[in-house]
C-alpha cells in the first residue's frame, strides 16, 4: 500500500477494454508528513476520489485486479481508500 495525493485526472482516448468507464488519476506518493516519496504514477479509481484527496493505493497487480474483479488484466494499481486524517501514535 502506498499513501498518495491525487494530482489530476488522466484522459485516455484509447485504453485497454477492461478500463472502459473507469477513472484514471495521476497520483504522487507521499510520506505521512505529506513530503514527496517517489515518482508519480497513473492508477485506477475505485472509491470516487477527487483531485487533492489523500488516498491509499494498492500497488500490487493481482490484489488490484481482485479489488476491481478484473483477473488476467493489465491493471497494476488501484485507489482503495480516501484518507481523512493521519494520526501520530
Amino acid at each position: 500500500m502506498v499513501l498518495a495525493i491525487v494530482e489530476k485526472p488522466v484522459i485516455a482516448t484509447v485504453k485497454h477494454p477492461c478500463l472502459e468507464g473507469r477513472k484514471l488519476f495521476w497520483v504522487r506518493p507521499v510520506k505521512p508528513d505529506l513530503s514527496p516519496d517517489g515518482a508519480a504514477f497513473i492508477t485506477i479509481d475505485s472509491v470516487k476520489a477527487r483531485t487533492g484527496n489523500l488516498v491509499l493505493v494498492n500497488k500490487e497487480g493481482s490484489g488490484s485486479q481482485e479489488v476491481l474483479e478484473l483477473t488476467d488484466s493489465p491493471v497494476q494499481s488501484v485507489i482503495v481508500g480516501i484518507v481523512d486524517k493521519i494520526r501520530e501514535t
